[in-house]
């Protein structure tokens, strides 16, 4: 990627990208069901994934190109065309009551997002042969998925919704919408930032799951240590007995995938011990808007070489380092042991992903 690419940043929701809704799945004829849980150990909001099938790495490409979308349009597009709630008419109020199994009184704000099948694919990077027919199974898994949210509030309150829901408009048009929480990144909430053009310059599944997680992760200008270990238990399910060959290709994909991270101009990657990568996100000098609707192209982001300090308005509004536990033999900030990884290193207690409207329900 030249330095002077666009970056295509992506605001996503911290809680959602911490999670282990998406992994690297194994080439296999059918998939292993969803059930995946976030509970942060500072306490809020608790989220739980339920679904027939799991997610894997196409299908967190094509929900950060649905993020980039929304985004562009709620920067482009008057308010009113962009945005739906309850109180929603036409295809806006068939998307509202979707996304919550026809419960159209509850409450929040999401995102109404338009789109074709040829825009999605060229904005996944590819076109042509069964790229549509794989996309279309994509999308049918991610407005599958159901979300619930579990306030910590006296009443344990609690509401269900889709990840995401369709809209058929006709074979040009596609009318989408995200989860609340999703879209309450896009609209101004606590974000952190991924780049889509970083992530299609990372070959490997695993490669594009570590860039989400510590992009998710790791505040730019910031750096931290991890280990490999670590980033393994991560990434897949560490339950039950698992042969020994399978664990070296899996120790060997997170290091590669380490190595192909430190080539992007963004980061970088050294080794201060053989198993222990210490990891920086470089900072970036944006020049560009969240993004532009069609075919415009955004102006250029330039990086610096070197970690520095840069203005909030220039990076995320979410820094999980903050909570990162350090090990005894670095003095440095934000360090993640090799021990087990927990919610407790990653929860953001300062900003707490409450959702108001659950106190209505």
């Amino acid at each position: 990627m030249n330095s002077t690419s666009p970056l295509r940043i992506v605001r996503y929701d911290p809680a959602t990208g911490l999670s282990q809704l998406f992994r690297p799945l194994p080439k296999t004829k059918t998939r292993p069901t969803l059930d995946v849980v976030y509970r942060p150990a500072q306490g809020g909001m608790t989220l739980r994934f339920s679904a027939r099938e799991a997610l894997g790495m196409p299908e967190q490409t094509l929900l950060l190109v649905l993020l980039e979308l929304a985004q562009e349009q709620y920067a482009q597009v008057a308010r009113d065309v962009v945005v739906i709630d309850r109180r929603a008419t036409g295809i806006g109020q068939d998307l509202w009551r979707a996304m919550h199994d026809g419960q159209a009184a509850v409450e929040g704000e999401t995102l109404h997002i338009r789109t074709s099948w040829y825009e999605l694919a060229g904005r996944c990077g590819s076109h042509g042969g069964r790229s549509q027919q794989l996309r279309e199974e994509q999308l049918r898994r991610l407005c599958e998925v159901v979300v619930w949210e579990k306030a910590n509030d006296a009443l344990n309150s609690v509401r269900q919704s889709r990840l995401v829901t369709l809209w058929h408009g006709n074979d040009v048009r596609l009318h989408l919408a995200v989860n609340c929480r999703l879209a309450g990144a896009v609209m101004g909430g606590l974000y952190a930032q991924v780049s889509m053009r970083e992530r299609q310059d990372l070959a490997t599944d695993t490669a594009q799951a570590v860039h989400a997680f510590l992009s998710t992760t790791l505040r730019a200008g910031r750096s931290l240590k991890v280990g490999v270990e670590t980033l393994m238990q991560r990434l897949w399910d560490a339950s039950g007995v698992i042969p020994q060959g399978t664990l070296r290709a899996r120790r060997k994909a997170v290091r590669d995938s380490l190595v192909a991270l430190g080539r992007l101009p963004g980061w970088g990657v050294a080794w201060p011990r053989v198993e222990v990568a210490e990891i920086t996100r470089r900072a970036v000098r944006a020049r560009q808007q969240p993004g532009t609707i069609g075919n415009a192209k955004p102006e250029a982001a330039v990086l610096e070489d070197t970690p520095q300090a840069v203005s909030t308005a220039m990076v995320e509004r979410f820094d999980a380092t903050r909570f990162m536990q350090r090990v005894v033999d670095s003095p440095s900030p934000g360090t993640i042991d090799n021990a087990d990884m927990d919610d407790g290193q990653r929860g953001d207690a300062e900003n707490p992903c409450q959702d108001k409207a659950l106190s209505l329900l």
